[in-house]
């Protein structure tokens, strides 16, 4: 068998090994360098259904002119399907995360209008110990000290069994092109300074330092999934799934230690859960990570994701006999039979003579005020709702239906006495509330 074979073999061990389909569509973020274009050509050569995408920022002209011409002229010659985006960028920000933004919004753009299953990037073994470093002294834990993920959602790094090494031989064995970027010699970026300096002077002393990083990691994520597996089992009895959220019962018997590995990987920082759990925070408080609220509910805890929810705060119209899907569910239509002794929270019948269509829903707001049913003086929406002992989580998720500017209903709790129908009435207006959730 010959060299490129062995290396196509050790690249396709990674799909294998993680059960990814060999007829996936998989788009390959280039960037024109040595490890990305031995990806690219491993991956053509393995007969791979690829894509190709690269970001030019412009940042350094001429080498970028040239990166973008050695990758249109290897897709060319081999009918590659080649997606480049032209963008500026802001020497202002940090420079290697917008850049990094930039490129993965790009990305997963390509990715979602050509229909394609996984993103790929050029990652190598020597990126990760770049990284197991770089986190080991900004002072992380495991979860960040077990190196970058081999898969991470859709995107796949199957080049993180492969030396830099490696690469270079496959690359020079091969006549593979690439190019070289100057502003990685810069050690002004960290990353660059441990590439460039720190692991050469390793290396001096310590000559087979790859090999022990890489098993040092290997070992890192191994425990790493023992402690989630243990951490699971201790919690399963205190931590319930629900549909839209996770429900926590606190028990102070548990060791912080455990709440904490819990917590972080919800985007909770350390210091933040040790505050959050010192302080025993009352109903109504909350924390927030970049992608998850942990709200505090009585005796228990409400873990909710912030990107599914819907901050709906804009009126939608309910048009007359008609219904709506979106943000919740109701239908309304004219009745000559009304059922006044069945309570039911979800059906209630209004005096139609006094509705002002369209009718307006949204999520109550503070200052919110209705006259609820039976009582003379308004009221708070959130004052009823406290007294009602509506959980955090049910009040967050609470409509109102509007009548001209009249607070009819809080939906599936309770109606305006101005506006119930008369038990003398021969019509009403009929609503009903669905709960899809």
């Amino acid at each position: 068998m010959s060299t490129v074979d062995n290396h196509i073999d050790k690249y396709l061990t990674f799909f294998h090994h993680q059960k990814i389909d060999l007829k996936s569509k998989l788009l390959i973020a280039c960037s024109g360098g040595s490890d990305s274009m031995a990806l690219l050509d491993l991956s053509f050569r393995a007969g791979l259904n690829i894509n190709v995408a690269h970001v030019n920022y412009q940042l350094r002209i001429n080498e970028n002119l040239k990166e973008v011409e050695t990758i249109q002229n290897y897709c060319q010659e081999r009918n590659i399907n080649l997606h480049i985006k032209t963008t500026s960028i802001s020497k202002i920000k940090n420079l290697q995360n917008e850049a990094r933004i930039i490129r993965y919004e790009y990305f997963n753009e390509v990715k979602e209008k050509y229909q394609l299953d996984y993103i790929i990037t050029g990652h190598q073994e020597n990126d990760n110990h770049e990284t197991f470093l770089f986190n080991a002294l900004r002072g992380n834990g495991l979860n960040r000290l077990k190196g970058i993920r081999e898969i991470n959602d859709i995107v796949l790094r199957p080049l993180l069994n492969f030396s830099k090494t490696e690469v270079e031989k496959y690359l020079v064995e091969n006549d593979v092109p690439f190019n070289l970027d100057s502003s990685n010699l810069k050690s002004k970026y960290d990353r660059n300074y441990l590439r460039n300096d720190l692991f050469s002077v390793i290396k001096n002393r310590f000559p087979n330092y790859e090999k022990g990083l890489t098993k040092t990691i290997t070992f890192l994520n191994e425990d790493y999934y023992l402690l989630e597996f243990l951490v699971k089992e201790k919690l399963k009895h205190f931590v319930t799934i629900e549909k839209n959220y996770t429900k926590i019962q606190y028990d102070n018997t548990i060791p912080f230690h455990l709440w904490s590995h819990f917590l972080r990987k919800y985007g909770f920082h350390h210091q933040q859960i040790k505050k959050w759990i010192e302080d025993q925070p009352t109903t109504g408080k909350f924390i927030e990570s970049s992608n998850y609220q942990l709200l505090s509910d009585r005796k228990f805890w409400i873990l909710k994701n912030t990107d599914s929810e819907s901050n709906y705060l804009e009126e939608c119209d309910l048009e007359k006999n008609k219904s709506i899907s979106y943000p919740i569910s109701l239908t309304g239509h004219l009745t000559k039979t009304i059922n006044f002794e069945k309570f039911n929270s979800q059906v209630e019948y209004f005096n139609y003579s006094k509705l002002l269509f369209p009718l307006k829903i949204r999520k109550w707001i503070d200052g919110d005020k209705i006259q609820p049913l039976g009582m003379k003086g308004s009221k708070k929406v959130s004052d009823y709702l406290t007294d009602k002992k509506v959980s955090q989580i049910e009040r967050r998720n609470t409509y109102v239906l509007i009548s001209d500017k009249d607070i009819i209903w809080i939906i599936g709790h309770v109606i305006n006495e101005k506006y119930k129908t008369p038990k003398n009435s021969k019509t009403s207006y009929k609503l009903v509330y669905k709960i899809t959730n």
